[in-house]
């Protein structure tokens, strides 16, 4: 499984980053989110973030 790096970039608005390592993918979720959900295309893995507790995460992807 590939490894998942989140991030908070710094600025007025802070959202959240969520990026595969492994294939460089990376989405960008504005501030306001409670959860998401990022999918990376390389991997065909989902998976679902707290963004409140963001090493809180479940791999979704046995659902697809």
């Amino acid at each position: 499984m590939s490894n998942y790096e989140v991030s908070v970039p710094t600025g007025d608005e802070r959202g959240i980053t969520v990026q595969c390592v492994e294939h460089g993918e990376s989405t960008e979720f504005q501030p306001g989110y409670r959860r998401v959900r990022f999918h990376c295309d390389g991997c065909g893995v989902e998976v679902e973030l707290d963004v409140r507790a963001a090493d809180d995460w479940r791999d979704l992807g046995e659902m697809c």
